[in-house]
């Protein structure tokens, strides 16, 4: 990720579907006939308390193979790729209308979705766009000048070899200082540089072919392009044996560097800090944050020892990497080849009508979002969401002051934390504004650009003022949420609010069991091993007595023990440190979301079963067929090796197999597969 905004969002935002529940029967009186659980979907061959993700979904999996576009599939991810139809119908109503007035909502979305639309146009273009900045890079007569190219394009987020961005102060998290961060890899992460096994090492031959293969395309011969993708894959190995690797990075502390100027000058002495900031317009007293020291000086040996023309090569295959997608059908087809294909595992592109949607949600999202919200999101929807929020909290509190390993001391400082949440429902109070954005219809790539410029200048103009509390980490049409621990927030964007995550015409037990879960999970990740680092303001400092965080941390080695014996195939396993903090927040949002859901049937008629199950029965059954993903086993690799959240699979079987809840509800025996043994049944929240 490029920016320090984007490091926070792979620290600390959870990538999870979620949405809207209604918490009161009252409000389906409207609906004459509510359902339970989708039995179709079920696998009656499998027994629940051998393998509960395959009696909850396994028939709808057997019957819907992962399409070739995706590299994952079930309901929700369908729900997902469907709400893009919505979008699709917004974004051509807007392109057809080519009077709308310059810089209104219409004309931007319009002209930028028409624009990547003409497909013809953007592949008779070939390298074209790119031949003005290869030219400014191979006219730079020296790093000096070179850095000014790369400050450039740094500018429209090719964030390499480094990252600079705005990012609240952890210690004093009402303020957006300027952060400096590790980048520069074109493989996933570290590891995929050091690690000897052959899966990593053949990685690394298939890079290096890529490279090649891409330079060719930008009119290289075979020779020099094959030179150039060893050179970059030296200068990139050095700065992986620099970097921290994903376990360490989930560590707030780890990259928590308080830096003078005059200390990043020290620290990386080759680079001209002065001219640097003057071109970002940051003053050099600004508060700033550097991510990994010891990336920053390797990075400076490089800029230092390092050959020009090796500089010159190494930023072109950035570029060239980070436009791929927009530019002519060569260049999307080889860097889908390898990203796609080999990577993840897809056998063809999505369409280009979505990938357009994509990107135009990606870089003008709020303004795409204001038409989305205006057809797809009424108002009764957010109050409904808020009153689901307030329920899912209070059951949260519940949960804390019932821990009997926790002192009054620690509760008491939970209970402040708890009632600074603030939760953020569908779309922002204040929209962004697009209008002196420059859109054309015809000239996709510079679109892309003045996108990511908007983009870019948006996080800059943060630095060095308040924190705007409005502002959001996912644009509304996102099928997403998070946690943000500096702000104490949870998120549901609108784009959620749908089946299979909310059903109006379902049952409160089915609601209950699906995105109750997920957003127990987002409240759960306020008291993760990251999120319990920060306190009710979102500082980061220890508010627990010391006895009580042992206890915790005793607690959490649990989850991260039991997800290390999850394996995806012989002698690949999760990482438990690297998904603690998403299985303590699945365990945790599992276990308050039945809390909730049984505390709402107090002094009420108790629900009859429905085809044979229970309400109870249902709850746990609507997190299995919402959490029932198949995931492609390259897809699976890569998420074992960087994804913070663990497979599908052992996303339900893990929490749910901690719970005597579970148990009771299934009438399982005590030596059942899923009923974890007394003494290794783990317990956090």
């Amino acid at each position: 990720m490029g920016t320090g905004k984007a490091r926070l969002a792979v620290l600390f935002l959870s990538s999870f579907l979620s949405g809207c529940l209604l918490s009161s029967s009252a409000l389906f009186s409207q609906v004459t006939s509510l359902h339970g659980i989708d039995v179709t979907d079920l696998d009656r061959k499998a027994d629940p308390c051998n393998d509960f993700y395959e009696f909850a979904n396994g028939t709808w999996r057997a019957n819907n193979p992962i399409p070739a576009s995706m590299t994952r599939w079930s309901k929700r991810w369908a729900a997902g790729e469907a709400s893009k139809d919505k979008l699709k119908e917004i974004l051509e109503a807007a392109a057809v209308d080519k009077n709308a007035p310059k810089g209104s909502t219409e004309q931007i979305i319009g002209d930028y979705y028409g624009a990547c639309m003409d497909e013809s146009r953007v592949n008779a273009r070939g390298m074209e766009p790119l031949k003005p900045w290869f030219a400014r890079i191979d006219a730079a007569k020296d790093i000096v000048e070179l850095q000014r190219v790369m400050a450039d394009m740094h500018d429209i987020l090719v964030a390499d070899p480094f990252a600079f961005g705005g990012q609240q102060d952890p210690h004093k998290p009402s303020w957006v200082l300027a952060d400096i961060g590790a980048s520069g890899l074109g493989l996933p992460d570290r590891d995929y540089y050091l690690k000897p096994e052959p899966r990593f090492k053949e990685a690394r031959e298939k890079y290096v072919l890529h490279i090649a293969a891409m330079f060719k395309l930008a009119g290289w011969d075979e020779k020099t392009s094959a030179s150039a993708a060893q050179t970059i894959m030296g200068m990139e190995t050095k700065l992986a044996e620099a970097s921290l690797d994903n376990v360490t990075l989930r560590d707030p502390a780890a990259t928590d560097h308080n830096t003078t100027f005059a200390q990043l000058q020290a620290m990386a002495p080759h680079i001209d800090w002065v001219e640097y900031f003057k071109h970002k317009q940051i003053p050099q007293d600004v508060d700033l944050n550097v991510d990994e020291p010891k990336f920053m000086q390797e990075l400076d040996r490089q800029v230092h020892e390092v050959p020009l023309a090796d500089w010159k090569v190494y930023l072109k295959w950035h570029l060239l990497a980070s436009t791929a997608d927009s530019l002519s059908a060569p260049f999307m087809e080889e860097d889908f080849a390898f990203k796609g294909k080999y990577l993840s595992g897809t056998t063809e592109m999505k369409p280009r009508w979505k990938r357009c949607a994509e990107s135009t949600d990606q870089l003008l999202g709020e303004a795409l979002g204001k038409k989305y919200v205006e057809k797809y999101f009424p108002p009764e929807a957010k109050a409904r969401m808020q009153e689901m929020v307030r329920n899912l909290l209070g059951a949260m509190r519940d949960d804390i002051l019932s821990r009997p390993w926790m002192s009054d001391d620690t509760k008491e400082k939970a209970m402040a934390k708890i009632a600074t949440f603030n939760p953020k429902i569908g779309y922002p109070d204040k929209w962004k504004d697009y209008s002196h954005v420059e859109i054309r219809r015809d000239a996709f790539f510079e679109d892309v650009i003045a996108g990511r410029k908007f983009v870019e200048q948006d996080d800059r103009l943060t630095i060095g003022r308040p924190v705007d509390r409005g502002r959001w980490g996912m644009t509304p049409p996102t099928s997403d949420a998070y946690y943000n621990p500096l702000m104490n927030e949870i998120v549901f964007p609108a784009g959620i609010l749908q089946p299979p995550a909310f059903d109006v015409k379902a049952v409160d037990a089915v609601n209950y069991g699906a995105i109750g879960v997920v957003i127990g999970h987002e409240i759960s990740h306020g008291f993760d091993d990251q999120g319990a680092q920060f306190d009710y303001l979102g500082r980061l400092r220890n508010w627990w007595t010391d006895a009580d965080l042992k206890q915790f941390q005793a607690r959490a080695a649990c989850v991260a023990t039991q997800f290390d014996n999850y394996f995806i195939e012989p002698g690949v396993h999760h990482n438990g440190k690297l998904v603690l903090g998403e299985s303590i927040g699945d365990l945790g949002g599992a276990k308050v979301a039945f809390l909730a859901y049984e505390k709402s049937l107090v002094n009420k008629p108790r629900p009859a079963d429905i085809d044979g199950f229970s309400p109870e029965q249902q709850f746990f059954v609507g997190w299995g067929q919402f959490r029932g993903d198949e995931i492609r086993i390259e897809t699976q690799r890569l998420m074992i090796q960087g994804d913070p959240h663990p497979i599908a699979k052992y996303r339900v079987i893990g929490p749910l197999s901690n719970l005597p809840e579970f148990q009771k509800v299934w009438n399982c025996k005590a030596d059942a597969a899923m009923v974890r043994p007394e003494g290794t049944r783990c317990d956090v929240w």
